[in-house]
């Protein structure tokens, strides 16, 4: 056996035997869950208020919806345009462009081609960057450990293990990691047989294969699941929800707050349903079938999750609720990718608003107002001060070594409909991704009243603007119509590009032309 697959249970018992903690009576820091799932699309759930009413009748996502009914709903959350960096910039609390963070893209920034501007025609080359979120950096899990919180991850990681161990999960603040290393997607979505072990083949270190059995009838009792499902293979979803309720245990028992990402590997290719799930849809006629069961299957696991919550031994006596003091984001790493995400434009890879736009709704009950609506614009990068924030600030990292580069919103938690403005949100991407993406920056901030989005294109040496608020499809370009707006956000861009931080080291295309670094775009002269 492999020696990391030792690594949950040892790091669980370890960390338990720790007791000299505050009775939980006496906590008033709240437990705090990010659920985030890959690849769904901002308007991939069946929830009026996150959509804007946007999402067809096909998603049926009614856990998700009474998540929404019951909390808050960030009608325009940002993530970065795809899994890996959303991941770093949420553990580092970062942009790419800090010296801890230095992951723009997976994989490498020279990835042209299937459609996209071939290595021979681009203009430029991509930079070298970085697929790990540095050791140095200060994660949010180590933060939140000096908060007095104990740490737990499940699932997708993607941003430690390319470079060696010392960026794993359990080396970075973690007290348990269940799955998570370098791998950017589950290989296999149904647990396999091989010399009479079950085993979800090439996913999360065999960390998940202790819970691949067939299911029982047992099981399928004690989750309410179809009586066909009993002797077939176990999906990978209810196997990351076993996972959950193992940890959620394990956790509320220790009297400690405690921060638990819940990142599944639904619903990133290969999309696979579980069979029910999947005839479900096939039912009704559906040409998306799997993907429709596989977010099915997400939405079960909300569901579960809520119940584990409210008794995490799961005795069938509610004493030990966590619910009243546990908070729950749920959010997605990036855009759609399996299906259109109309009325946005584009998908996953692209600083479109289909690529970047994602769902987030909070759930905190008796403190979060059931069924309200925030149209405050919120990036990936804010979770780490708001969780901060939520934990009581007692301990943060040191702005002149590790600065962080989002802002918290936890008071809009308890007060949606604040006017207060959060600062531009800014994209750098100097490199290339396929057809989707080309060296490029962008800016989403307010000016008149009204949001907008200006993007700068290296090759075509070109800005364009919209108008997010009247254009969510990003349809019409004003830079004839409203040139002072963009001369404004370039001049933005810049400061933003060039600030004076020893951290600071943003990445820029590198042109082939004479080897040297294009810089930051030209502010635009109106």
């Amino acid at each position: 056996m492999h020696i990391r697959r030792l690594i949950p249970s040892v790091l669980v018992s370890l960390f338990l035997i720790n007791t000299g903690t505050p009775s939980r009576a006496d906590q008033t820091q709240p437990n705090i869950v990010i659920f985030m799932v890959d690849d769904l699309g901002w308007n991939h759930i069946g929830v009026e208020q996150v959509t804007m009413g946007t999402h067809e009748n096909r998603y049926v996502t009614p856990h998700l919806a009474q998540l929404a009914n019951e909390g808050l709903s960030f009608t325009h959350a940002y993530a970065q345009p795809n899994c890996a960096p959303t991941r770093a910039a949420m553990l580092s609390g970062q942009y790419p462009a800090r010296v801890h963070n230095d992951v723009y893209v997976v994989g490498n920034l020279n990835r042209n081609g299937r459609g996209g501007i071939s290595k021979q025609d681009a203009k430029f080359i991509g930079p070298p960057q970085s697929e790990d979120v540095a050791s140095e950096a200060i994660t949010i899990a180590e933060a939140l450990k000096k908060n007095g919180y104990s740490t737990a991850h499940i699932g997708k990681y993607h941003v430690g293990g390319h470079s060696g161990d010392a960026t794993m999960p359990e080396n970075v603040g973690f007290d348990i990691n269940i799955g998570g290393f370098s791998q950017g997607h589950q290989p296999s979505c149904f647990a396999t047989k091989k010399n009479g072990e079950w085993q979800f083949k090439g996913v999360g270190m065999g960390h998940f294969d202790r819970f691949g059995s067939p299911y029982s009838e047992q099981y399928v009792a004690q989750h309410h699941l179809p009586s066909e499902l009993i002797g077939t293979p176990k999906h990978i979803s209810d196997a990351f929800g076993d996972a959950m309720q193992e940890t959620v245990s394990k956790l509320s028992s220790t009297q400690k707050p405690f921060y638990l990402q819940l990142h599944t590997y639904a619903v990133h290719g290969p999309v696979k349903a579980r069979p029910d799930l999947k005839q479900r849809f096939t039912a009704k006629g559906s040409p998306q079938a799997e993907y429709l069961g596989f977010i099915a299957g997400v939405d079960q696991n909300i569901k579960r999750m809520l119940d584990l919550l409210d008794d995490p031994n799961g005795d069938g006596n509610h004493e030990d609720s966590i619910s009243q003091n546990t908070i729950v984001f749920f959010t997605s790493d990036n855009g759609g990718t399996h299906s259109h995400n109309r009325p946005l434009k584009g998908n996953k890879g692209m600083l479109t608003e289909g690529g970047i736009r994602v769902p987030l709704i909070a759930f905190w009950p008796g403190k979060i107002a059931p069924g309200t609506i925030s149209h405050r614009k919120i990036h990936c990068l804010d979770f780490y001060p708001t969780c901060l924030h939520l934990a009581g600030n007692h301990w943060r990292p040191d702005p002149d070594q590790h600065p962080l580069d989002g802002e918290s919103f936890a008071h809009v938690l308890k007060n949606p409909e604040t006017q207060e403005k959060r600062d531009p949100i800014f994209y750098l991407f100097p490199g290339y991704m396929d057809s989707r993406a080309q060296p490029t920056v962008a800016i989403i901030d307010e000016a008149e009243g009204k949001r907008y989005k200006a993007l700068y294109y290296y090759e075509a040496d070109q800005w364009e603007l919209y108008c997010l608020t009247d254009d969510q499809g990003e349809t019409k370009n004003l830079i004839q119509s409203k040139p002072e707006i963009l001369a404004t956000f370039s001049q933005k861009t810049q400061s933003w590009l060039t600030q004076d931080h020893s951290t600071w080291k943003p990445k820029f295309p590198i042109r082939k032309s004479n080897g040297k670094s294009a810089g930051p775009p030209p502010i635009f002269l109106k």
